[in-house]
């Protein structure tokens, strides 16, 4: 029997070719992956610098309007227009209610502006309010959760009622 097989200058060949070809594809697949990681952590932190420079605010009063009905007066002091805010009313540390603050109207809180707006809290035993604003970079809602602001005290007395 006569065996024959690939030369070794071929077999070379053959495993550089396929080295190169191999090096390729995960080279471009590196740098795809590497640019979205990039953009990925412009973006966020983008939205960090944002929250943190241009989102100040002050939750100045709570008070319960009626039945269940809160009226929450908010300061904007930053450079960003607020959106909207997501509220929490604490019953006690076990019980909290959630609700949206300024999405009903349509119009954000502007900067340098104050303004009133009510929220259900679905009970009237409330001790504590906290906000979380809302705001919109580039085009996309972002919840600023480290800039939070409260009112109340849950080893106090329940929100009084408006005057």
């Amino acid at each position: 029997m006569n065996k024959r097989g690939i030369s070794p200058l071929i077999a070379t060949v053959l495993i550089i070719g396929f080295t190169v070809a191999l090096a390729a594809v995960i080279m471009t697949w590196g740098q795809s992956f590497s640019k979205g990681i990039q953009e990925q952590t412009e973006e966020t932190s983008t939205q960090q610098i944002t929250c943190a420079q241009d989102v100040v605010f002050d939750l100045q009063n709570v008070c319960l309007s009626s039945g269940t009905t809160y009226k929450l007066t908010v300061v904007n002091n930053g450079n960003k227009d607020i959106e909207k805010f997501k509220a929490r009313f604490y019953e006690n540390a076990d019980t909290v209610h959630t609700a949206d603050i300024f999405a009903d109207t349509g119009e954000s809180l502007a900067s340098f502006g104050i303004d009133s707006d009510t929220a259900d809290a679905t009970v009237s035993t409330i001790k504590k309010v906290e906000i979380i604003p809302i705001v919109t970079i580039g085009g996309k809602e972002v919840t600023c959760a480290s800039n939070l602001d409260s009112f109340g005290d849950l080893d106090g007395s329940a929100i009084a009622s408006c005057t």
